[in-house]
């Protein structure tokens, strides 16, 4: 029964993947088509870019990162419209904003019309991720979720625990990108494929707010998660490193081999490292549901033997 339903599985991730990446290609094409209306110039690339190369790599980005983001979208409970706005708030915030302020200071290309572009393939994309990969179960109402997501600390734990929050991203950050930072600097200093060096006063700010949006970003996730602590680091944590760094990766083939690998590397600790963060911070270990609870209190009355 059970290689049945991952034999299942696996074919209806077959089908449903490519219909989320379509959905996100769709959305960009009415996106690019948006923003002349909106009087904002199309998103930069370098000189070396080929357009139809482009096209070819924003689907196969499409693709991983519908795989990527299938692991939290199936663990999300809610209603439909709850998991939508959550999953497009996801990649709205990874795409639209966090990545536009770090290539507006990394880069010499024009990263203005970004938040704009991306609105419409976000809403799309996370609007067929919501419809196609369903939980087993709604599960409760947000208020409930979100009662019991915040029940058991005071003010003073919760004010701690955010403010720790903001701060493990840059932290994270800064650390592994001094690891890589040796072997990279040079791309940068010489200003190649449009990088630039911007002042460590500038990156830091521009971390801590980035570390705002992600925190943001996460709260609804870590509110509706029904999985358990562990698959919720493993799916963010993928999550994360998929629309922060991989998507993009994929799309920028330009880049010198030395800058996909370590960047790709350094990305993806970051991702996991920060969703391990996250959830030691916010997520209470061995919390239960109160069904789940009823549920064994059932289960351990109806395995008592019964006097005769």
């Amino acid at each position: 029964m059970t290689t049945m339903r991952l034999f299942g599985m696996n074919i209806g991730y077959l089908w449903r993947i490519p219909l989320c990446a379509l959905a996100y290609v769709v959305g960009a094409i009415a996106g690019g088509a948006l923003l002349p209306a909106l009087d904002l110039p199309l998103p930069q690339v370098p000189e070396q870019a080929n357009e139809r190369t482009m096209g070819v790599l924003l689907l196969v980005a499409s693709l991983v990162m519908a795989a990527g983001l299938a692991p939290l979208a199936r663990r999300l409970q809610g209603p439909y419209w709850l998991r939508w706005l959550t999953l497009a708030a996801l990649c709205y915030i990874c795409l639209g904003l966090t990545s536009a302020l770090e290539g507006a200071i990394f880069t010499t290309m024009d990263m203005a019309s970004i938040p704009a572009f991306s609105v419409i393939p976000c809403l799309l994309f996370a609007a067929a991720m919501a419809l196609l990969f369903r939980p087993t179960n709604t599960g409760d109402s947000l208020a409930v979720s979100v009662r019991r997501f915040f029940h058991g600390r005071s003010a003073g734990q919760w004010a701690w625990r955010l403010v720790a929050a903001v701060f493990a991203f840059p932290l994270i950050y800064w650390t592994f990108g001094l690891m890589v930072a040796p072997f990279v600097m040079e791309y940068y200093k010489q200003g190649q494929f449009a990088l630039a060096v911007p002042n460590p006063a500038v990156i830091l700010a521009t971390q801590f707010a980035r570390s705002v949006l992600f925190l943001l970003a996460a709260l609804p996730i870590l509110v509706t998660w029904s999985g358990s602590r562990r698959g919720l680091v493993l799916a963010l944590g993928l999550a994360f490193y998929v629309l922060v760094g991989l998507f993009g990766m994929l799309q920028s083939y330009w880049l010198a081999p030395t800058l996909q690998i370590l960047h790709n590397a350094e990305m993806l600790i970051d991702s996991m490292v920060y969703a391990w963060a996250l959830v030691a911070l916010l997520v209470r270990p061995h919390e239960m549901r109160d069904d789940e609870l009823f549920a064994r209190y059932l289960l351990c009355m109806a395995q008592m033997p019964v006097a005769k």
